[in-house]
């Protein structure tokens, strides 16, 4: 790390080295006297002024100042809004240095003369009362990059070194693609989003505040990526990129897009490969029975691979200005195969051992896909922004799994049989219905209310065949069939006046849930749950760049179909079943938001207090020297802290983002007699330099971890570095070629630990996986067109289950996480 740091302090001596060679500057005045904050710089080639060789703003106090790394004969264009723009001609040279162009005033749009034009520059990052957007397109990069790539400048946002999504320093988030969840997205993000050029991306919104169309689903944040709505133009683009690493990992993908008259289509595909060896995981472990005083040790190694693809279809029409019809279908589907070997023993008090054993394992089928398909329909009336949206979509997903395990070199071994062979199926298919009715009214209201209706079908079928059983062992056939109904209602009200703004909402659910047993093992049960979900918050703005919101929120979680099947699996050193009896957990938040949004700075601290009375926790217990895990709504948790973020512009060409949170985390349980508390701490912080020869060089480093993960102990602190170099060619930059290097300066394999530090059973366990790699991504777009498949502005959306099959999971990536 100490090698890395040295990089980013030499790579900024580097930048204002070469940057103090030349400079401009100027004091712009308004036709007061007073200084014009945030006005748009651009400026251009004396000999080239279709071309900007940069963009910049004017500081609070109407300063400017800009480096520049070679001489020449420029020119500057000073726009802002309702102002008339100004341009100024100047030269560097050797002899000349440093321009000053003294005071530069700026008139009101108003003074001018009839057939001039008004030339103002749209802000990069606006704020609402519950969301910060980032505008994609008002950014000179928006023209090269990949709308993965323009993630890396929202704020609140971090992508870290294995390019995994956080928001607000959190995997708790939800992204949505024109405001509905696309499973493809959710988990498959960082594939999808490089595949999308950011200049098909209008903007990317933070969605820090869901309100009562949300609140209940269990969503933390939204990272919701809203693309270019214009309809009147028709061709064809595209971009095709493939991306490899030294393990021999493969993700090529593709992004298209064509129109013709009134119809907008998108293809979006891509795949991944990992081989055996990238995939290998080297894990250890150690547990202390309490009442026996015996340790269990287990050593294994195990490797996989994998082959995953995304597909994503979207088409929209729009017969005229008042409707709007837009289609959607998207899958993703992916296999997995593991092998490995296990060595398990005991040892009593005294160190003498009691049994030991080892296990060839073998994954031969794991395989896991989901689709889901939208058809939303949008009326305008003829009222600014009132809207009556219809949507509808369906969502299915499916999960095989065979596990083989065979026990050999057996030594006093606690069971009687030698393998057993597990089968796992689960089925989910869910219907959704909506409406949603948006009104504003009087000026300074709106108002937004929808119903909503889910049919969620659940179906799992367990096997278990014990190979060399003794009489007393039955071998395990398990079928559980849930059903879930939800009938939803909200109501919103938004005010906005001046500087202030307020939102109130409430939410009511009715969820009725049935559990059926197939085989008649156990007694079918249902259940009726009732939960009104209120929402509020209220925002004052201070001034253009700063603002402070205030706001309370309330979210439920419905436990999945993992969570409920009662199936009992059982091996030699473990017990593991499900609670059919689970309720929603209800979990509260208050937080407060200050936010700063400047030129060259932005930031924002979030104090915020999380609780809930009833949630859903793992339970550890211990019987005859064998680790018993089930679940159940015992968790009493509080949480206290602040959330910080940065975005910094030193140097033109220097741009440093910074992520941090610190709380204290208390968790409880009567019902048990634990209690755990502790600090938590993250922070995440990227430097991106932009190089000669229109290289841009990316640093990361992250520290992870602190605090209790759980009711019985806690993860031990990592850390995380990264470097990316990365540079494009041919014509409008259309081919684009990065390096990418994770944790060089570490060892081949990074080690991850966790501790359980009370309860029936102690101990710890670590995993070992090979995450320092070299890797080649070369992209290439293609064709052109300024058009996107339009959406509608409201449609479905349903994040509410944890712990079960649903659309989007299925081993996905963090973000998001959701």
């Amino acid at each position: 790390m100490k090698k890395l740091f040295t990089l980013v302090l030499l790579v900024v001596c580097v930048n204002m080295a070469l940057l103090a060679q030349y400079s401009v500057k100027f004091q712009l005045n308004d036709s007061t006297g007073e200084g014009e904050p945030y006005a748009t710089v651009r400026i251009y080639r004396a000999s080239d002024t279709t071309r900007v060789v940069t963009t910049g703003v004017t500081n609070l106090d109407g300063s400017y100042k800009q480096q520049f790394a070679s001489p020449g004969d420029y020119l500057a264009v000073i726009s802002a809004v309702g102002k008339v723009s100004v341009q100024r001609d100047f030269q560097l040279s050797h002899n000349n240095k440093v321009v000053d162009l003294g005071t530069i005033v700026i008139k009101n749009a108003d003074n001018m003369l009839s057939g001039v034009t008004v030339t103002a520059h749209a802000p990069v990052i606006s704020k609402e009362i519950d969301r910060i957007a980032y505008n994609v397109q008002n950014d000179d990069d928006a023209k090269t990059n990949t709308a993965f790539e323009m993630l890396r400048k929202v704020p609140l946002v971090t992508v870290d070194g294995q390019d995994n999504i956080m928001v607000k320093g959190s995997s708790n988030f939800k992204i949505y693609k024109n405001g509905h969840p696309d499973p493809t997205l959710s988990g498959n993000a960082k594939d999808v989003l490089k595949a999308i050029p950011a200049s098909m991306i209008k903007k990317i919104e933070v969605i820090t505040d869901p309100g009562a169309k949300y609140d209940a689903e269990g969503v933390g944040s939204i990272l919701n990526i809203v693309t270019m709505d214009n309809s009147s133009m028709s061709g064809i683009t595209g971009t095709v990129t493939i991306a490899a690493d030294n393990y021999g990992a493969l993700n090529p993908n593709a992004y298209i897009t064509a129109q013709k008259g009134k119809v907008v289509t998108s293809l979006n595909y891509g795949m991944f490969y990992v081989p055996r060896h990238r995939g290998r995981q080297l894990q250890e472990s150690m547990t202390h029975y309490n009442d026996t005083g015996n340790d269990v040790y287990s050593k294994s190694d195990k490797r996989n691979k994998g082959t995953g693809h995304f597909l994503n279809i979207e088409s929209s029409w729009e017969p005229d200005t008042l409707n709007l019809v837009s289609m959607a279908f998207g899958g993703y589907a992916y296999s997995l195969d593991q092998r490995g070997v296990t060595n398990q023993w005991m040892n009593d008090a005294a160190g003498q051992r009691l049994y030991s054993f080892d296990i060839h394992n073998h994954i031969p089928r794991y395989s896991y896909y989901s689709f889901d398909g939208h058809l939303d329909y949008q009326h305008k009336t003829h009222v600014k922004d009132e809207t009556l949206t219809l949507s509808y979509i369906v969502s299915t997903s499916r999960t095989h799994t065979r596990s083989v395990d065979d026990y050999f070199n057996q030594v006093n071994a606690p069971m009687s049989y030698t393998g057993y062979d597990t089968r796992n199926k689960e089925n989910f298919l869910e219907h959704t219905f909506q409406f949603d009715w948006t009104r504003p009214f009087a000026k300074y209201h709106k108002i937004e209310t929808g119903v909503k209706y889910i049919h969620r079908s659940n179906k799992s079928h367990t096997t278990m065949d014990y190979a060399g059983l003794d009489p007393d062992t039955l071998d395990v056939d398990n079928r559980l069939n849930h059903l879930t109904q939800v009938a939803a209602a909200y109501a919103s009200y938004t005010f906005h006046m001046n500087s202030w703004s307020a939102r109130a909402g409430l939410r009511y659910e009715y969820s009725y849930l049935k559990a059926r047993y197939p085989h008649g093992d156990q007694p079918s049960f249902h259940t009726n749950l009732n939960d009104w979900v209120p929402s509020a918050s209220v925002s004052y703005q201070m001034g253009m760049f700063n603002s402070l919101t205030l706001s309370f929120a309330t979210t439920i979680n419905r436990p999945g179909i993992n969570y409920l099947n009662p199936a009992v699996i059982s091996t030699p050193t473990s017990i593991s079943y499900g609670n059919s009896h689970l309720k929603s957990a209800r979990n509260y938040s208050v937080n407060l938001n200050y936010m700063h949004t400047g030129a060259k700075l932005t930031f924002t601290l979030t104090p915020n207090l999380r609780w809930s009375r009833n949630g859903i926790t793992g339970i550890q217990t211990a019987q005859d020297d064998k680790m018993v895990s089930t679940y159940a709504n015992e968790l009493k948790s509080f949480f206290y802290g602040i959330f910080g973020y940065v975005q910094w512009q030193p140097f033109k060409t220097t741009s440093l983002y910074l992520n941090g949170s610190l709380g204290r985390q208390s968790l409880k349980s009567e019902t048990l007699g634990l209690e755990k508390e502790g600090w938590s701490n993250f922070m995440w912080l990227n430097v991106t330099q932009q190089l000669p020869w229109k290289l841009r060089l990316t640093l990361g480093m992250g520290r992870f971890g602190g605090g209790p993960s759980s009711l019985y102990g806690r993860d031990k602190v990592s850390y995380w570095h990264d470097i990316a170099l990365q540079r494009s060619f041919l014509k409008e930059d259309r081919l684009t070629v990065k390096l990418n290097a994770n944790v060089p300066f570490s060892g081949k394999y990074k080690k991850w630990t966790s501790y359980t530090t009370q309860g029936d059973y102690t101990g710890w366990s670590s995993m070992k996986a090979p995450v320092r790699n070299f890797a080649i991504s070369v992209s290439y777009r293609f064709g052109s067109l300024k058009a996107q498949v339009k959406k509608t502005n409201v449609t479905i959306e349903n994040n509410d289950v944890v712990g079960g099959a649903s659309k989007g999971q299925g081993g996905q990536q963090g973000g998001s996480g959701n």
